[in-house]
């Protein structure tokens, strides 16, 4: 009896392979492992040194990201805006051609 195309089968198989992949059935879960899963305190010490910059810079960098992000907003908004009503006067036209 093969129960069809084999979706049984399949199903069978999907399910053992993953009852095999859970981390409870993986040795170095089991017991006090440690150092495989965790990191020693020397390798966590290379943090990311990140530029130091005057207030002055970093304000004028906030608002040149700030007008940036008016600037696109802006055109985004111009975009949709003259998108909708072409849209609107599709709309219409056809509204009217069909009546």
């Amino acid at each position: 009896m093969s129960f069809g195309a084999g979706h049984v089968q399949d199903m069978i198989n999907r399910m053992k392979q993953n009852r095999s992949q859970r981390s409870s059935s993986r040795t170095k879960f089991k017991g006090n492992n440690r150092e495989i899963t965790s990191t020693s305190s020397r390798e966590t010490k290379n943090h990311t040194n990140f530029k130091v910059v005057s207030e002055k810079k970093l304000n004028k960098i906030k608002k040149q990201i700030k007008g940036r992000a008016r600037s696109d907003r802006k055109k985004e908004l111009i975009f949709y805006g003259i998108l909708y009503t072409l849209i609107l006067i599709g709309l219409i036209k056809f509204l009217i051609w069909a009546s």
